[in-house]
């Protein structure tokens, strides 16, 4: 029996458990949370900080394998431990290395070729000052490291808003990056996966709308010309293999109508396609593969480490809608620690809610989600729309 380290006990590793599991591994957490989703249903948990070189060795050293569904730790620290235990991670530090920081992870996509919007990076103060004369408004800033569900980001309308937000990180200014600002047409994601042996398959393209800088939802079938959908699976291929990745790489993409004035970029049925970012490990987007294919995101990275062969995913019949459930409707239900799904009787198009297990709901946090199934692309959003007026309404 296999030994998996995960790194980080939050609902992407208690589902990467659970498909493990399946499949005969032992499994065990490493999460500096003494409430984490894991450590609440396992006993296989090491409690520790994320730089306790000592307690992370020991834990490399019990595992067979390790992987993360956390990203922010340090590569350097994981390289030193890999060496001394001898246990790899997959997908490996050098991988991690580039798609934790937003500038290396810019440049990787410029200098192979790979569709990227026009960026710039500023260490200081007045570093920013020069770049935002050359960028025309409206841009984004994002912190290089850390944020996330649009955290660490500013949306630069004006002149005003730049120097607002020179104000608010005068005082600790951190590495940015600057970002023109796509006019999107659609964001969508693809999860690559990609074994030792170099073998490969993507998911489904997966369709998603982002409300707060946060998933709202995530559809299948895609509603995007097959020529695209191809394009994109080729792209993100194309970028798994040369990142060299051993397990999970998904791409999020913007596609745009509009041409880029600063790079060339291919055209498909009027379609430019941008890659936003990485992500090394499970997505949200893809838990809709739970319900939506024969085969799961999850399932697919338990194979990887296990070194069991994989198979293409196959999509499902009908059309499917998944969509994130925030702490705000635990709190518009007054209701911090269990969530009332009495909604769930009146909708049984919902065919799949799952919980994960976190202590207490916080605004804007991901506490679950849901799926929808129907036999059309519209049918399959708006009844995932009712369910969410259900649940507001059950206070």
């Amino acid at each position: 029996m296999k030994t998996v380290g995960i790194l980080g006990g939050g609902q992407l590793g208690c589902m990467l458990a659970s498909a493990l599991q399946k499949l005969g591994a032992k499994v065990q957490f490493y999460d500096p949370d003494p409430f984490s989703p894991a450590i609440e249903r396992t006993n296989h948990c090491v409690q520790g900080d994320w730089e306790d070189k000592k307690k992370l060795e020991e834990f490399f050293a019990s595992s067979d394998i390790v992987t993360y569904e956390f990203e922010n730790v340090s590569v350097n620290l994981l390289e030193e431990i890999c060496n001394s235990t001898g246990t790899k991670i997959f997908p490996s530090a050098q991988v991690l290395k580039t798609t934790q920081n937003r500038y290396f992870e810019k440049a990787f996509l410029k200098n192979n070729h790979f569709p990227v919007c026009q960026f710039a990076y500023a260490i200081n103060r007045e570093e920013a000052e020069c770049i935002a004369q050359t960028f025309s408004y409206p841009f984004i800033i994002k912190t290089v490291t850390g944020g996330y569900d649009g955290k660490g980001q500013w949306m630069i309308q004006s002149k005003n808003d730049f120097n607002l937000f020179l104000q608010e990180i005068s005082a600790n200014f951190i590495p940015i990056i600057f970002e023109e600002k796509i006019a999107i047409e659609m964001e969508a994601s693809c999860i690559v996966a990609r074994a030792a042996d170099h073998s490969s398959f993507c998911f489904p393209i997966f369709e998603n709308v982002h409300r707060n800088h946060i998933l709202y939802t995530t559809q299948l079938p895609v509603n995007l010309p097959f020529a695209v959908q191809e394009k994109i699976k080729e792209i993100a291929t194309r970028a798994a293999e040369k990142l060299d990745v051993t397990g999970l790489l998904t791409t999020e993409f913007f596609l745009s109508r509009k041409m880029n004035p600063y790079y060339n970029f291919e055209k498909v049925d009027d379609y430019y396609i941008y890659i936003n970012e990485f992500a090394p490990r499970p997505h949200n987007s893809g838990h809709i593969t739970l319900n939506a294919c024969n085969f799961s995101q999850f399932d697919a990275l338990a194979r990887i480490l296990l070194n069991i062969p994989l198979q293409t995913p196959i999509l499902n019949e009908g059309f499917y809608c998944m969509g994130n459930l925030l702490g705000d409707i635990w709190l518009e239900q007054n209701n911090k620690y269990a969530l009332n799904l009495n909604a769930w009787k009146e909708n049984p198009a919902v065919i799949d809610v799952v919980l994960y297990g976190k202590k207490e709901a916080k605004k804007n946090r991901k506490m679950g989600h849901f799926v929808t199934h129907s036999t059309s692309k519209n049918s399959s959003s708006m009844l995932a729309e009712k369910f969410w007026r259900d649940l507001n309404e059950n206070i």
